[in-house]
Protein backbone atom coordinates (compact mmCIF):
# COMPACT_ATOMS: atom_id res chain seq x y z
CA UNK A 1 0.00 0.00 0.00
CA UNK A 2 1.40 3.28 -1.14
CA UNK A 3 1.99 6.13 2.40
CA UNK A 4 1.30 9.50 1.16
CA UNK A 5 3.52 12.08 2.92
CA UNK A 6 1.24 14.77 4.13
CA UNK A 7 2.38 18.16 6.57
CA UNK A 8 1.72 18.75 10.30
CA UNK A 9 -0.11 22.26 10.66
CA UNK A 10 0.97 24.19 13.02
CA UNK A 11 0.53 27.83 14.01
CA UNK A 12 3.70 29.29 12.70
CA UNK A 13 2.33 27.14 8.81
CA UNK A 14 -0.60 29.64 8.40
CA UNK A 15 -4.44 30.10 8.12
CA UNK A 16 -6.51 27.76 6.09
CA UNK A 17 -7.04 30.23 3.33
CA UNK A 18 -2.93 30.56 3.30
CA UNK A 19 -2.70 26.67 3.07
CA UNK A 20 -5.16 26.85 -0.35
CA UNK A 21 -3.51 29.51 -1.73
CA UNK A 22 -0.19 27.65 -1.52
CA UNK A 23 -2.04 24.53 -2.73
CA UNK A 24 -2.52 22.72 0.10
CA UNK A 25 -5.71 21.39 1.66
CA UNK A 26 -6.02 21.61 5.79
CA UNK A 27 -7.74 18.62 7.13
CA UNK A 28 -7.72 16.71 10.59
CA UNK A 29 -7.02 12.79 11.56
CA UNK A 30 -8.95 11.83 14.30
CA UNK A 31 -9.72 8.43 16.56
CA UNK A 32 -11.31 7.15 18.98
CA UNK A 33 -9.04 7.04 22.13
CA UNK A 34 -6.37 9.50 19.92
CA UNK A 35 -5.89 13.26 20.26
CA UNK A 36 -6.89 14.59 16.80
CA UNK A 37 -3.85 16.11 14.21
CA UNK A 38 -4.38 18.64 12.19
CA UNK A 39 -2.82 18.21 8.84
CA UNK A 40 -2.42 19.57 5.08
CA UNK A 41 -2.22 17.52 1.99
CA UNK A 42 -1.34 18.22 -1.24
CA UNK A 43 -4.06 19.70 -3.23
CA UNK A 44 -3.27 17.74 -6.75
CA UNK A 45 -2.21 14.06 -4.78
CA UNK A 46 -5.43 14.37 -3.09
CA UNK A 47 -7.49 15.17 -6.16
CA UNK A 48 -5.80 12.01 -7.90
CA UNK A 49 -7.03 9.90 -4.69
CA UNK A 50 -10.37 11.18 -5.07
CA UNK A 51 -10.86 10.29 -8.44
CA UNK A 52 -9.83 6.57 -7.57
CA UNK A 53 -12.82 4.62 -7.90
CA UNK A 54 -14.07 3.76 -4.47
CA UNK A 55 -12.30 6.48 -2.57
CA UNK A 56 -14.89 6.22 0.64
CA UNK A 57 -13.73 2.49 0.64
CA UNK A 58 -10.43 2.82 0.47
CA UNK A 59 -7.88 2.51 3.47
CA UNK A 60 -4.55 4.81 3.46
CA UNK A 61 -1.27 5.30 4.99
CA UNK A 62 0.00 8.55 5.56
CA UNK A 63 3.10 9.80 6.78
CA UNK A 64 3.17 12.85 9.53
CA UNK A 65 6.39 13.65 10.75
CA UNK A 66 8.08 10.73 10.17
CA UNK A 67 5.44 8.22 11.52
CA UNK A 68 2.59 6.34 9.51
CA UNK A 69 -0.31 6.29 9.99
CA UNK A 70 -3.88 3.92 8.75
CA UNK A 71 -6.34 6.35 7.85
CA UNK A 72 -10.04 5.73 6.18
CA UNK A 73 -11.80 8.94 3.94
CA UNK A 74 -14.74 10.02 5.95
CA UNK A 75 -15.51 13.65 4.67
CA UNK A 76 -14.65 16.07 1.77
CA UNK A 77 -15.54 19.75 1.41
CA UNK A 78 -15.66 21.86 -1.19
CA UNK A 79 -15.88 24.94 -1.98
CA UNK A 80 -19.84 25.84 -3.11
CA UNK A 81 -18.90 28.00 -5.82
CA UNK A 82 -15.60 26.69 -7.28
CA UNK A 83 -16.24 23.07 -6.13
CA UNK A 84 -12.39 22.85 -5.18
CA UNK A 85 -11.30 20.72 -1.91
CA UNK A 86 -11.69 23.17 1.16
CA UNK A 87 -11.31 20.57 4.05
CA UNK A 88 -10.99 17.07 4.63
CA UNK A 89 -11.41 14.49 7.42
CA UNK A 90 -9.60 11.46 8.08
CA UNK A 91 -10.34 8.15 10.49
CA UNK A 92 -7.80 6.44 12.10
CA UNK A 93 -7.91 2.69 12.17
CA UNK A 94 -6.77 -0.46 13.66
CA UNK A 95 -7.16 -3.97 13.51
CA UNK A 96 -10.37 -3.77 15.43
CA UNK A 97 -11.96 -0.74 14.09
CA UNK A 98 -15.41 -0.93 13.22
CA UNK A 99 -17.19 1.37 10.47
CA UNK A 100 -20.24 1.91 8.94
CA UNK A 101 -19.28 2.72 5.03
CA UNK A 102 -21.26 3.64 2.03
CA UNK A 103 -20.34 1.10 -0.76
CA UNK A 104 -21.07 1.55 -4.57
CA UNK A 105 -23.16 -1.32 -6.18
CA UNK A 106 -22.29 -2.44 -9.84
CA UNK A 107 -24.29 -4.74 -11.85
CA UNK A 108 -22.63 -7.23 -14.25
CA UNK A 109 -23.99 -8.24 -18.02
CA UNK A 110 -26.28 -5.73 -18.43
CA UNK A 111 -26.01 -6.66 -22.39
CA UNK A 112 -26.98 -9.98 -22.18
CA UNK A 113 -29.76 -9.35 -19.16
CA UNK A 114 -33.69 -10.96 -20.64
CA UNK A 115 -35.25 -8.48 -19.22
CA UNK A 116 -33.23 -5.31 -20.74
CA UNK A 117 -32.80 -7.11 -23.85
CA UNK A 118 -36.83 -7.35 -23.92
CA UNK A 119 -36.83 -3.20 -23.75
CA UNK A 120 -36.89 -3.34 -20.02
CA UNK A 121 -35.17 -0.47 -17.83
CA UNK A 122 -33.06 -1.01 -14.89
CA UNK A 123 -34.61 1.22 -12.22
CA UNK A 124 -31.86 1.46 -9.74
CA UNK A 125 -33.10 2.07 -6.07
CA UNK A 126 -29.53 2.60 -4.24
CA UNK A 127 -26.37 3.06 -5.69
CA UNK A 128 -24.49 2.35 -2.60
CA UNK A 129 -25.52 0.46 0.45
CA UNK A 130 -24.23 1.59 3.54
CA UNK A 131 -22.42 -1.39 5.55
CA UNK A 132 -21.28 -1.86 8.75
CA UNK A 133 -17.86 -3.92 8.99
CA UNK A 134 -14.25 -4.08 10.23
CA UNK A 135 -11.75 -1.11 8.59
CA UNK A 136 -9.57 -3.96 7.27
CA UNK A 137 -12.23 -5.36 5.18
CA UNK A 138 -14.10 -3.24 3.50
CA UNK A 139 -15.49 -4.44 0.21
CA UNK A 140 -14.32 -2.07 -2.10
CA UNK A 141 -17.67 -2.40 -4.01
CA UNK A 142 -20.98 -4.90 -4.42
CA UNK A 143 -21.43 -6.72 -7.57
CA UNK A 144 -24.56 -8.41 -8.70
CA UNK A 145 -25.06 -10.10 -11.92
CA UNK A 146 -28.05 -9.54 -13.92
CA UNK A 147 -27.70 -11.91 -16.45
CA UNK A 148 -30.83 -14.16 -15.64
CA UNK A 149 -33.02 -11.44 -14.53
CA UNK A 150 -36.11 -10.39 -16.24
CA UNK A 151 -38.89 -7.91 -16.35
CA UNK A 152 -40.45 -7.54 -13.00
CA UNK A 153 -38.10 -9.11 -10.61
CA UNK A 154 -36.40 -7.29 -7.98
CA UNK A 155 -33.00 -6.98 -6.57
CA UNK A 156 -32.34 -7.54 -3.22
CA UNK A 157 -30.09 -7.47 -0.30
CA UNK A 158 -30.01 -11.04 0.08
CA UNK A 159 -29.20 -11.67 -3.48
CA UNK A 160 -25.74 -9.92 -3.35
CA UNK A 161 -23.12 -12.09 -1.03
CA UNK A 162 -21.42 -10.18 1.90
CA UNK A 163 -18.37 -10.74 2.44
CA UNK A 164 -17.32 -12.44 6.24
CA UNK A 165 -18.08 -9.75 8.96
CA UNK A 166 -19.61 -7.58 6.74
CA UNK A 167 -23.17 -6.43 7.25
CA UNK A 168 -25.82 -4.05 6.14
CA UNK A 169 -27.18 -1.27 8.49
CA UNK A 170 -30.71 -2.00 8.02
CA UNK A 171 -30.89 -5.63 9.03
CA UNK A 172 -34.96 -5.67 10.01
CA UNK A 173 -35.71 -6.03 6.48
CA UNK A 174 -35.01 -7.23 3.17
CA UNK A 175 -34.55 -4.15 1.26
CA UNK A 176 -34.75 -3.98 -2.90
CA UNK A 177 -31.66 -2.33 -4.50
CA UNK A 178 -33.00 -2.73 -8.01
CA UNK A 179 -35.86 -3.70 -9.98
CA UNK A 180 -36.21 -4.40 -13.72
CA UNK A 181 -39.51 -2.78 -15.33
CA UNK A 182 -41.51 -2.74 -18.63
CA UNK A 183 -40.87 -0.08 -20.61
CA UNK A 184 -42.93 3.32 -20.64
CA UNK A 185 -45.40 3.98 -23.65
CA UNK A 186 -46.18 7.61 -23.90
CA UNK A 187 -49.80 7.78 -25.76
CA UNK A 188 -49.97 10.64 -27.49
CA UNK A 189 -53.51 12.51 -27.63
CA UNK A 190 -55.07 12.99 -31.07
CA UNK A 191 -56.92 16.56 -31.56
CA UNK A 192 -60.19 15.48 -34.27
CA UNK A 193 -58.72 16.68 -37.79
CA UNK A 194 -59.15 19.93 -39.67
CA UNK A 195 -60.39 21.66 -35.55
CA UNK A 196 -58.56 23.98 -36.06
CA UNK A 197 -59.68 24.74 -39.86
CA UNK A 198 -63.20 24.67 -38.35
CA UNK A 199 -62.67 27.20 -35.38
CA UNK A 200 -61.14 30.12 -37.90
CA UNK A 201 -64.37 29.13 -40.48
CA UNK A 202 -66.63 29.70 -37.76
CA UNK A 203 -64.42 33.12 -36.63
CA UNK A 204 -64.15 33.89 -40.24
CA UNK A 205 -67.94 34.06 -41.47
CA UNK A 206 -68.68 35.88 -38.48
CA UNK A 207 -65.84 39.10 -39.62
CA UNK A 208 -66.91 38.64 -43.16
CA UNK A 209 -70.36 38.96 -42.85
CA UNK A 210 -69.81 42.07 -40.95
CA UNK A 211 -68.10 43.47 -44.01
CA UNK A 212 -70.91 42.86 -46.61
CA UNK A 213 -69.59 38.90 -48.00
CA UNK A 214 -72.76 37.29 -48.57
CA UNK A 215 -74.92 35.38 -45.94
CA UNK A 216 -78.47 34.05 -45.06
CA UNK A 217 -78.88 37.22 -43.77
CA UNK A 218 -77.56 39.55 -46.54
CA UNK A 219 -79.12 36.87 -49.36
CA UNK A 220 -82.42 38.19 -47.67
CA UNK A 221 -81.82 41.84 -47.15
CA UNK A 222 -80.67 41.79 -51.34
CA UNK A 223 -83.97 40.50 -51.83
CA UNK A 224 -86.33 42.41 -50.20
CA UNK A 225 -84.28 45.74 -51.94
CA UNK A 226 -85.20 44.15 -55.21
CA UNK A 227 -88.65 43.58 -54.87
CA UNK A 228 -89.10 47.21 -53.72
CA UNK A 229 -87.15 48.22 -56.38
CA UNK A 230 -89.48 46.59 -58.81
CA UNK A 231 -92.31 48.17 -57.21
CA UNK A 232 -91.25 51.47 -58.02
CA UNK A 233 -90.36 50.62 -61.45
CA UNK A 234 -93.97 49.06 -61.85
CA UNK A 235 -95.68 52.50 -60.26
CA UNK A 236 -93.11 54.65 -62.56
CA UNK A 237 -94.43 53.30 -65.93
CA UNK A 238 -97.98 53.04 -64.95
CA UNK A 239 -97.57 57.15 -64.29
CA UNK A 240 -96.41 57.35 -67.84
CA UNK A 241 -99.02 55.73 -69.55
CA UNK A 242 -101.87 57.86 -67.21
CA UNK A 243 -99.86 61.22 -68.64
CA UNK A 244 -99.89 60.38 -72.06
CA UNK A 245 -103.54 59.28 -72.00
Amino acid sequence: METHKVISRTKDIGSNKSLLDKGLVPGIVYGKGTEPTKIAFEDQALKKLIQSKGFYTKILNININGKTETVLPKILQFHPVTDKIIHFDLLRVKENTKVTVEVPVEFLNKDICPGLKKGGVLNVIRRNIELICNAKNIPELLQFDVAEIDIGDAIKISNIQLPEGVYPTIRDRDFVIATIVAPTIEIEETKPEEEGEEIEGEEGEGAEGAEGEVTESTKEAKGEDKKEEAGKTKEVKQKKEEDKK
